[in-house]
């Protein structure tokens, strides 16, 4: 039986296969509260469900200044005022509701 069937979602979080490290996605959106939420909830599931291992979490996009060094792909939904090396992918798919699956598609390309 594979072992992530019975783990606890805190423990799936924290699982990793051997010799691969988890992955931090920021969601910087300048959007409601909800909608980034639903972002970084949808990305998280969608890339779970690819067999992903993440770490996805949302800040507003106002008070992002500087990318934190443990990022590896940064989601921005709005006109981001902070410049970074990492991979930055356009969230506009989360506004709209068409596209969501391509841009998380986009985001594990990133990863990779």
């Amino acid at each position: 039986m594979d072992k992530l069937c019975w783990q606890t979602a805190v423990e799936r979080t924290n699982y990793s296969k051997e010799g691969d490290s988890m992955k931090t996605i920021l969601v910087a959106a300048g959007t409601s509260d909800n909608k980034r939420n639903f972002a970084v909830n949808y990305i998280q599931d969608y890339l779970s469900q690819k067999g992903i291992d993440v770490n996805v979490y949302g800040k507003s996009i106002y008070e992002v200044e500087t990318v934190d060094p443990d990022v590896d792909a940064v989601v921005v939904i709005g006109q981001p005022k902070f410049t970074t090396e990492v991979p930055v992918i356009d969230g506009t798919p989360f506004i709209t509701k068409f596209g969501m699956e391509g841009c998380c598609d986009k985001v594990i390309e990133a990863l990779t």
